[in-house]
This record gives structure tokens, sequence and C-alpha cells, in this order.
């Protein structure tokens, strides 16, 4: 019968667990259920009071008391979490700032990159003269070296420049966009004020008269620009080792612009405080040597100066005298100046006694202090300085002002002067006339230049073209003017400093010919690593042809081909090669391609010196491989330094 239910009221059923018995409860006989688990399904049926009518109370679920390492290890949970945490937002701080840096890196370098070709642009207009482009590019240069420098100086690059290892990386373009900066924000200022003076077509030569005065006036501002970008160069030399090739790459293109832009302007400031003294626009009267060299016949600053001449300047207004061949010198039995050992050791003691061998050295200035005690031992004049020029210097610059034409007839010009001066000259003139010749040609030339270069533009081009190219050196023996003078090319002196590396290849002609016109020659360098020291090692190829050939040996006279010596054959070229090695570094090894040793080592102005002798027949080649070192701790580029060039007899390989 089905179960009815309850009416209200009635009690509950009760339930009897009194069957249940220990042996029960803990084997759990009944219906094959464990005892506590049958227990515990019989306590779950239970209502809420007990036989007795009372209410029960179940057993109230006791919470277990957790163990001291179990807290510990809920504890070290949650700090790792908050550690995680913590980290990746400082890892997405990082990330940001880096991201923020990269992005002022790449406008800085932009920016930069955008300044060095602008500057590129400001110094062609700076060379040819354009003084509206230039005052343009000094404007579109500053703009974009002020961006530039307002990314990099921002709190970000300073904290980024403390970085290990990548924190010099920083360092280092953060100098180099601070010297630009203060080119920009002190340098152009000063060389836009002196714009008039760089626009090189206020300089004016007529009558003979050369006229500085817009250089005089820009004098000061020169001097400002120069200083400034001089000390912007220093700061980017001494810049922190760069490792990142991108950012060693931007400083290289900066350093080289910084160089370019330093030279420039410095030659042009020194011009400007020196050129209208040497002028005497005071008003007072110079007196000045020339020594006309003949590159035919080499010496390690230039040719043999052949006939030498004396030019007074008053007023910026040059007058030539007559000029006097140099075998009409008379020979002195003692040198006129104090050789040292050194000089008499490299270059006897004719480098103080014949005039022709006065430039056997390649220290220019020293050639000069010579000169001028051979001419007053000579003559009783003391000149105030002395000037060397060729026929490549006298061919520029008539092409300036002109051909001359000189009493037999022959015109020389912008194309023909170097050729007919130092070869065609020994073939038309007998032998007893060639001195004379040679001297009456460079006087003739030399005032024909001086009244006739009315373009003061292209004149002074010509002129700094034959300065950077060596066939045009100067020395004053006023100690102010040639301090200053000293630091440009026109100086023509040996680097001794170690700062600014060279490596000198110098030639000295031996065999008493002419024959120095069919030399080819030919230098240049290569790095080669760095050596153990620190020191930066270069590879110096050193080259030299007899372009002669054994055909036209027959066809030339004597005075060109010689012989003049008993042991050389006519055609045949001897020269002396004179190898400086960098200040504060060394000759390395060397090889010669006959397989020879080099003649010795010795020292010159505190510089080290290889001498090799070579004789070359016609057609024939001789090489030099040299590895040399500059200073430790050195970085500036190895330069050349070589006896002047002349594009002579170099049509054939």
């Amino acid at each position: 019968m089905p179960e009815q239910p309850e009416e209200p009221g009635q009690q509950p059923q009760k339930f009897d667990f009194s069957y249940m018995t220990d042996d029960s409860a803990q084997h759990g006989t009944q219906a094959g259920v464990a005892g506590p688990v049958a227990q515990n399904d019989a306590l779950s049926m239970m209502t809420a009071e007990d036989a007795n009518g009372e209410t029960y109370q179940p057993h109230k679920h006791r919470r277990r008391r957790m163990s001291a390492q179990h807290i510990r290890r809920i504890k070290r949970r949650r700090m790792i979490r908050r550690i995680l945490v913590g980290l990746l937002l400082v890892l997405l701080l990082i990330a940001g700032l880096c991201a923020w840096f990269g992005y002022s890196a790449l406008k800085a370098k932009n920016e930069m990159q955008q300044a060095v070709s602008v500057a590129s642009g400001m110094q062609s207009a700076l060379k040819g003269g354009d003084n509206a482009a230039l005052k343009t590019k000094m404007t579109d240069f500053s703009g974009h070296v002020n961006a530039a420098y307002r990314q990099t100086s921002s709190p970000l690059w300073s904290v980024a420049s403390v970085v290990p290892y990548y924190g010099s990386d920083i360092k280092a373009v953060r100098t180099a966009v601070t010297a630009m900066e203060n080119i920009a924000s002190q340098g152009i200022p000063a060389l836009q004020e002196a714009s008039g003076a760089l626009d090189l077509s206020n300089v004016t030569v007529s009558d003979g008269t050369i006229d500085l005065s817009s250089l005089t006036q820009a004098a000061q501002p020169l001097q400002t620009a120069d200083t400034v970008i001089q000390n912007a160069s220093r700061s980017i030399a001494a810049a922190p080792e760069v490792h990142i090739s991108l950012i060693s790459d931007a400083l290289g293109k900066a350093t080289s612009y910084l160089d370019t832009l330093s030279t420039l302007v410095h030659n042009v400031n020194v011009a400007a405080q020196v050129a209208p003294k040497m002028l005497a626009n005071d008003g007072s009267t110079r007196t000045y040597l020339v020594l006309a060299q003949t590159n035919s016949e080499v010496r390690p600053s230039g040719g043999l100066p052949g006939s030498w001449g004396v030019m007074t300047v008053t007023n910026g207004k040059v007058e030539m005298g007559e000029f006097t061949a140099a075998r009409d010198f008379p020979d002195f039995d003692e040198p006129v100046t104090e050789l040292t050992a050194e000089e008499r050791s490299l270059f006897t003691s004719k480098l103080g006694t014949v005039p022709q061998d006065v430039n056997f050295t390649p220290d220019f200035p020293r050639t000069g202090e010579i000169a001028q005690a051979m001419w007053q031992k000579a003559y009783g004049t003391k000149v105030d300085g002395v000037i060397a020029i060729d026929p490549v210097f006298l061919q520029k610059t008539l092409a300036v002002s002109g051909s001359v034409t000189l009493e037999d007839g022959v015109t020389l010009d912008g194309n023909n002067t170097a050729q007919y001066l130092l070869n065609q000259v020994y073939i038309d003139k007998p032998l007893d006339q060639q001195d004379a010749y040679f001297a009456a040609a460079a006087q003739a030339a030399f005032q024909h230049i001086m009244s006739n270069a009315k373009d003061g533009k292209s004149f002074l081009n010509a002129m700094t073209s034959s300065i950077s190219s060596g066939h045009l050196k100067v020395w004053s023996a006023r100690a102010d003017e040639q301090k200053q003078i000293a630091t440009t090319p026109i100086a023509g002196v040996l680097k001794t400093a170690a700062a600014t590396p060279e490596v000198g290849v110098f030639y000295s002609d031996i065999s008493q010919a002419k024959m120095d016109w069919y030399l080819k020659r030919s230098v240049s360098v290569e790095p080669d690593g760095v050596a153990a020291s620190g020191a930066n090692q270069y590879t110096v190829h050193i080259k030299f042809t007899n372009m002669l050939t054994a055909d036209e040996v027959g066809t030339l006279p004597q005075y060109i081909v010689g012989p003049f010596l008993d042991d050389i054959q006519a055609g045949q070229i001897r020269t002396a090669v004179f190898m400086y090695a960098p200040a504060g570094g060394r000759l390395v090894d060397w090889t010669m391609s006959d397989g020879s040793d080099i003649g010795g080592v010795t020292v010159h102005n505190g510089l080290t010196v290889g001498v090799k002798t070579m004789t070359l027949d016609p057609g024939q080649s001789y090489e030099i491989t040299l590895h040399v070192q500059s200073a430790p701790g050195v970085d500036t580029p190895l330069e050349i330094n070589q006896t002047p060039q002349i594009d002579g007899r170099t049509d054939q390989e």
C-alpha cells in the first residue's frame, strides 16, 4: 500500500541504530559497504531530532589548521606572482623606452645625414665663392644640426649614455652632435659675417697690385669660426670608441666633413691674418727671394732651383727683379748655416754649400732658412722670406692671366708651359743658353701673371690649387708669421706631431740629367689592421716607371738623357727615395720588387727614415711595399706627403 504523506503535527518516524555493533561499524558488514561509509550514509538520513525527541545537532565541519610550511608556500607563490607582474611592467616600460629611443635615434641620424649632405654643398659654395648659395646652405645646415641636437640632448639620451658597453656609442654620437651644434650656433654666424670675404671675387689683381682689403675686414670673424671648428674637430677626435657600425659610419662621415671644413676655414683664416702683412699693406716694403725650380731634375720638396730672383712688394704691388741662374752662384766652402748631424748624414754638406741642392731636404722651412743665408752671403741682402715656384705653378696661373710671349717668339700658356720649360727647352736651346733662358722665362711669366691676372677669384683658385699640390711654397723670416703659415700646406713642413700622422715619400735625382720628366710615380696607402700595441698599421705602395723607350734614347740630347756619371748609361734614371714613418710610429717592414733590402734606416727631425737608391732602365718599373705604424692610440687617418707630381711623360704604361 502506498505510503501516506505525513499529516501536520505528526511526529517523524524514529530509526533505531542499535543494530550497529562496533564490529559492523568497523568492518561494514551490512550491504557490503565499508563500516565508516555506511555509518556516514546512515547519519545523513537522520532528522533534526533524536530518538528521545531532542533536536539532533549534526557535527559541524571543523576547518583544519594550516601548517607553517604551507603558509610559507602560499606567501612565496603570491610574492612570485607580484615579482612576475612587476617584471612584466618593467619590461613593457623598457620596451617603450627603447622604442622611444629608437625613434629619437633615427630622427637624430636622419638630421645628421641631411646636415652632412648640406655641408658638402656648403663646402662647394665656399670653394667656388658662391656667396648666395653659401648663405642658404649655412641656414639649412644649422636647422638640421639643431634638430639633431634637440634629440640627443634629452634626458633619455643621458640615461642611455651610462649603459655598459654601448653607452660609449651614445656618448660618441652626443659628442659629435654637440660639436656640430657648436659650429651651427657659433661658427656658422661668424662665417656668415665673413661671407663677403669668402667670396673670392672681391679679391682683385690689377697692374701688379693684389688687393686683399675684403679679406682683411673679415679677419676677426674668420678667426672666431676657425677656433670653433678646430675645437669641434678635436672633440670628435677624442670621442669614445664606437661599437655599432651604423653609428660608426655616421660618425665617420661627420668627422670627415669636419676635417674638410676645418682645413678649408683654417687656411682662409691664416691667409686673412698673414697675407696682408706679407704683402706689406702697411706701406712698408718687403723683399722675397723666388726660387724657380725645374722638376725635370727632382728634389724632395720640388725640383732643382735652376734660377733665383728677387721680388719686392709695397702696399700689395709686386715688382720682379732679374733672375740669376743657380750655376752662376758660387759654391760655398762651408755650410752657410750650421747643419745638424742628421742633415749631414742624409743630405751631405751640399745642403748648405751648393745652391742647386738647397732643397735636398723635404722640410721647406729649412730650405727657406738656408736659401736666405746663401743669398745674404752672396749678395749682402737679407730677404723677408722665400717663395718656391715651378713650371706647373706658372702654367696654372698663365691659364688665368693669358699667354705670355718670350723674346724668341715662344708662347707659354695654360697648356704648354710645363712641357716646354721641363723638356722641350733642353731640345730647342743650346746647352750654354739653357740656364739663362730658363731664368728669363720664369721672370717674364711671373711678371706677366702679376700684371694681368685681373680675375682675382680665378687667380686665387689657381694659387690654391698650386698650394695643395705642392707647386707653390712660402717661408717667412718673421717668426710670428711663420708660426701661423706652418699650419697650412703652403709651408711645406714635415709633420712631427703624432696626432696628425703622415707618411712621407720623397725623391732626389742622382743622375744629374733631366730625365724626371719621364719618371712616372705613384704612392697609395691602405689600412692594414691594428697592431698589438694598439697602433694603426698601413700598407704603402710605391711604384716608379721610366716612361722613356729604348728607341727614343738616341733621339734626345745628352743634357736630357745623360750619362753624367760613369756607372750610368744614357736613358737610365737613378733616384734616392726617402721614406718617412709617421711621427711616434715606425717602419715595420718593406719589400722591394727586385728582392733587395732597404739601403739604411736613420732619423730626421725625430722621424724614422728609410733610404733606398734605385736605377731604372728605359721602360723598367720598380715597386716598394712598405708597412708603417702610426703612434698607438692615434685614430686620425694617415696622410701622404710626397714630392710634388708633374704630368710628364705618363702616356704609356
